[in-house]
């Protein structure tokens, strides 16, 4: 650690944090990082002066100025939630200052951002989180392991459907999401691009089909993916924001009472030996493995295994990352190949040719 006021914490201390960006999900991570035991929530920087209320409530100092408060106060590491331009400025800042980062995701808006990042971090030994928090989530961990553990065979393929209508209300309240840099693909679909490279492995190509004629904005609406894992095995994603449906990873797993909670299955990963449906849990397979083929029944097995908020686990491995007990579960290195097939999925659409990773 430098001699910046920055904290040193001990096994027997509470880790220091302070939070940088109060808007929709800085929010969440400030109220979380205000309750849980292993840490103590010290200081809040936003912009807006009306969250200095939000501050004070939370028991932490406000400011407007993030090097004010680096400088002045005494922690251990940093939540940044700030739009995606400033996560490398504002990242870096705080790694001179030796403080240990928790970035929301994605790491960075470009592929070089996010490699400027990363040696930032390395070179003042600081370490990074990127805030992936569906990682956390326990039917992510327990189909991972059901996947990589090869309880399902070997994958044949994988389907992936994310469809939820975005309200007009949404698109006023940011219009940058109807231009470049909007859209679901650098929105949503890092998210399930993310998801399938934590469940099974790393992506070798991709190729996009996407449409903005619902909605006629800069930006698509809708997206088709077929993409190559680097063993060979295919899966396809469909997402749009302009339909309404039970099939998208927020109104189904119930992590943000915010949105209107569904049930319908939005993956399904299909194995040699079984199948199964997320976040459903269902597992398809022949029970005789003597009488396989499409002419012998099937039985259909539900596991007993449920969703709960990942915030405060993410959190949580935040502070252990902190103190050296563990090492981030999607660090930068991670987070970069994710934007780099999210970003290979935005080129692919524009050139309609499929794309090498």
């Amino acid at each position: 650690m430098s001699n910046n006021k920055s904290g040193n914490a001990t096994n027997n201390e509470r880790i220091r944090l302070a939070s940088i960006g109060a808007g929709m999900i800085g929010h969440v991570h400030a109220e979380i990082a205000s309750g849980v035991e292993e840490c103590e929530y010290v200081a809040l920087c936003d912009g807006d002066p009306s969250k200095a209320e939000m501050a004070d409530r939370l028991g932490a100092t406000y400011y407007r100025d993030f090097r004010e408060m680096i400088e002045k106060e005494t922690l251990d590491g940093v939540m940044i939630s700030l739009p995606n331009e400033l996560h490398e400025p504002v990242g870096s800042a705080c790694a001179e200052r030796g403080l240990h980062i928790f970035m929301e995701k994605p790491i960075a808006a470009t592929v070089e951002d996010a490699e400027k990042l990363i040696r930032s971090a390395q070179a003042n030994h600081v370490q990074l989180l990127i805030g992936h928090h569906r990682r956390f989530n326990p039917m992510m961990v327990a189909t991972r392991d059901m996947v990589r553990g090869g309880e399902l065979g070997e994958i044949v393929g994988i389907n992936v459907l994310w469809c939820m209508y975005k309200p007009k209300e949404y698109f006023e309240a940011g219009p940058w999401r109807k231009q470049k840099g909007g859209g679901p693909i650098l929105i949503n679909t890092i998210h399930e691009i993310d998801n399938l490279r934590f469940i099974y492995g790393e992506i070798g190509r991709v190729y996009a089909e996407t449409s903005n004629k619902i909605r006629k904005f800069e930006v698509e609406d809708t997206v088709s993916i077929s993409l190559r894992f680097k063993d060979g095995t295919p899966a396809s994603i469909l997402m749009s924001d302009a339909a309404p449906s039970v099939w998208g990873y927020e109104c189904t797993m119930g992590e943000n009472p915010f949105f209107f909670h569904t049930e319908g299955n939005i993956y399904h990963y299909l194995g040699t030996k079984a199948s199964l449906t997320f976040p459903g849990m269902l597992k398809v397979y022949y029970a005789d493995p003597t009488k396989v083929g499409w002419q012998h029944p099937l039985t259909t097995t539900q596991l007993p295994i449920k969703s709960r908020d990942p915030y405060p686990d993410q959190l949580r491995h935040f502070c252990r990352v902190i103190r050296g007990e563990e090492t981030p579960r999607t660090s930068g290195e991670d987070a970069l190949r994710t934007l780099q097939v999210t970003m290979a999925v935005h080129e692919s659409g524009h050139t309609n040719m499929p794309i090498e990773v």
